[in-house]
């Protein structure tokens, strides 16, 4: 149990702020960093960024971003075979 709480605690910061990752290239947007060089000042939530915000690194859109330790995963019927 401890070491869930552990990688619990890496994907939030102290004060339960998220990171967002780049489905594209990996870059990850911290909450608590925010994004200073677009205007995005630290301690922004994801969802209060501009609707025509940019990956800093591979200019695609907010929808291309996942919240960190919930990336979709694919499955199908025979992975419950």
């Amino acid at each position: 149990m401890e070491e869930v709480t552990a990688r619990r605690s890496d994907l939030r910061s102290v004060d339960g702020m998220a990171r967002w990752v780049c489905s594209v290239c990996d870059y990850e947007y911290v909450e608590e960093a925010g994004d200073p060089a677009a205007g995005i000042p630290p301690g922004t939530p994801f969802e209060d960024i501009p609707a025509d915000w940019r990956c800093p690194r591979c200019s695609v859109g907010k929808e291309a971003f996942v919240r960190a330790g919930e990336e979709e995963v694919e499955t199908n019927d025979e992975d419950y075979l």
